[in-house]
């Protein structure tokens, strides 16, 4: 487990809330990709198609998993000068987030990969419960500076 980092810590931040839908995870997406660029980030670099990929991911399993009728789920983007932190926040504390080694998915299951891939981008991930009424995951995406 790691606490939140601090946003005083970062040159840059930034936190919006989603519907937790397909469409308000694809709009978190679309977001974290056009701020990365607005910190001068290009689109097409491979920090910002991993970070694009995990947010991708947590975002989707907010609404999938995370869903709480009348709540959203939040997302924060962090740029350090080794990395790019991304969390997401949702209101399913109950559903725990599993932990590498994962169990293989069924070879025609048409999910249960998303962590993998987490883990791959990542240089770290994990979750937390800031509090009993939520849940959040995270992930760090080392970018060159």
């Amino acid at each position: 487990m790691h606490p939140p980092t601090a946003e005083a810590t970062h040159p840059a931040a930034l936190s919006a809330l989603f519907s937790p839908t397909p469409r308000g995870a694809r709009r978190a997406r679309l977001l974290v990709v056009h701020q990365l660029g607005e910190w001068g980030i290009p689109r097409t670099s491979p920090t910002a198609r991993a970070v694009a990929a995990v947010t991708a991911e947590l975002a989707a399993n907010a609404a999938v998993h995370g869903r709480f009728p009348g709540r959203y789920f939040r997302l924060r983007l962090f740029l350090g000068e080794r990395v790019v932190r991304i969390e997401v926040s949702d209101a399913r504390p109950e559903r725990p987030v599993p932990t590498a080694p994962f169990p293989a998915p069924a070879g025609d299951s048409g999910g249960g990969r998303g962590l993998v891939l987490v883990a791959a981008f990542a240089e770290r991930w994990g979750c937390f419960q800031p509090h009993a009424a939520v849940k959040t995951v995270w992930a760090e995406v080392r970018h060159q500076g």
